[in-house]
């Protein structure tokens, strides 16, 4: 949400669609309003009829930016494709982990904030059971839920070269307990917002640079509040 001390910025942009034209009025961490015209014209037109409405009588700052355009046509394409070939979901075997395993794999669960994007969970060193070990590979589980186990296997030459191996989903694997690296210092409000100033196309930056900035520059404002 926008602060009391900054006005709406809500940005507004077409861009090709086919045969037609596809437009969409934004604003920043706020509704957004799009649709298809004719001619690029007629969707300028409707865009910036969008923005208006969107400000709904505030004073704000409006611009162009045709990349949100672009933007947004992705994403509706990616949710249409997605709702007309839904992806079959293979049934994937309960396994019960071993009561006395032969040994462990060790990754790091890095720090995070919360689901409400305010509270920051710190890392910490999580542990899969090694279920059995040949020549060339160790077995091990990893969990998919709360009671539910899926088995994997990495290259056992390589962990023991390295002290780690690449597991599923690009988890790195240690054979010892890791140390869990030190939590990196968050940029500050202050130089969120420079950095959102310094993205902005007319300073040399990109459509796509600044909206990312601007978002975290917002996201900050909020857990700062």
């Amino acid at each position: 949400m926008t602060t009391t001390d900054d006005p709406p910025l809500i940005f507004w942009g077409r861009c090709r669609s086919g045969r037609r034209w596809f437009w969409v009025a934004r604003e920043i961490d706020g509704d957004d309003a799009h649709g298809w015209a004719s001619t690029p014209d007629e969707a300028s037109r409707q865009a910036n009829a969008a923005a208006v409405q969107l400000a709904a009588g505030r004073y704000a700052n409006v611009r162009v930016l045709h990349g949100v355009a672009a933007e947004k046509l992705k994403k509706l394409n990616a949710a249409k494709r997605q709702e007309k070939t839904p992806k079959p979901k293979r049934p994937q075997p309960k396994v019960t982990p071993p009561a006395e395993p032969i040994g462990y794999l060790y990754a790091v669960e890095l720090g995070r904030y919360d689901l409400d994007d305010v509270t920051w969970i710190p890392g910490k060193v999580v542990s899969f059971p090694i279920t059995k070990k040949t020549a060339k590979r160790v077995y091990y589980l990893r969990p998919r839920g709360p009671f539910e186990w899926q088995p994997g296997y990495v290259d056992r030459q390589e962990l023991e070269r390295h002290g780690s191996v690449r597991g599923a989903h690009w988890l790195q694997l240690f054979a010892t307990p890791p140390e869990i690296p030190k939590p990196v210092t968050p940029p500050s409000v202050k130089e969120l917002k420079a950095a959102m100033a310094a993205a902005h196309p007319d300073r040399g930056g990109t459509d796509e640079a600044f909206i990312a900035a601007r978002e975290r520059y917002l996201k900050a404002l909020r857990r700062a509040a």
